[in-house]
């Protein structure tokens, strides 16, 4: 039994070491950064200054200059901002449209809800059109990127997606109707 622990344990080690040393130290490290969320308290501080957490989403993206230059590391930071903001967006989209299907019967919830997580991705691609850039810093080793959008372009970005659907929907409704 001790051998088979230990030779489970041996194992386990070499997958780890082959998985590090498959990775360059650059890749490495920009993978780290990416988990490592922590920002500076001046880039904070900068952030609180750019924007109303009130009424703005945002986030802030880093990466790491490295060897590959600033350039690069902003447009990283770009990235990893943009698919942060992304989500934040999707979940707010998703909440509205939860909202709004509150008050809705069980006929009209039957036909709307299948159509969300659809109305869902539609409604985000069109409100990530509308971020904005609000700051990019640089300090020794990183780069920092802010993005943001209203939170008044989230909802009416949802009101107006939703309405058109329940428009057309009712459209073919009735041109169904016609023909019966």
């Amino acid at each position: 039994m001790g051998g088979s622990k230990m030779r489970k344990i041996l194992g386990c080690l070499s997958i780890a070491t082959l998985l590090l040393a498959g990775c360059t130290s650059t890749d490495f490290r920009n993978v780290f950064d990416s988990l490592n969320t922590s920002v500076p308290e001046a880039i904070n501080q900068a952030v609180s200054s750019r924007v109303n957490a009130e009424n703005e989403l945002y986030t802030v993206g880093s990466a790491s200059v490295g060897q590959t230059g600033s350039i690069i590391a902003q447009s990283k930071a770009n990235k990893i901002a943009s698919e942060a903001l992304r989500s934040k967006i999707r979940a707010a989209v998703e909440t509205n449209f939860k909202s709004y299907t509150l008050n809705m019967d069980s006929y009209s919830k039957n036909l709307v809800l299948p159509a969300i997580p659809e109305l869902t991705s539609y409604a985000t691609d069109l409100v990530i059109k509308q971020v904005k850039q609000k700051g990019a810093w640089e300090d020794s080793s990183k780069v920092y990127s802010l993005l943001s959008v209203p939170t008044a372009e989230v909802t009416s970005t949802s009101q107006k997606v939703l309405k058109s659907f329940l428009t057309n929907t009712s459209k073919k409704l009735e041109d169904l109707s016609k023909g019966i």
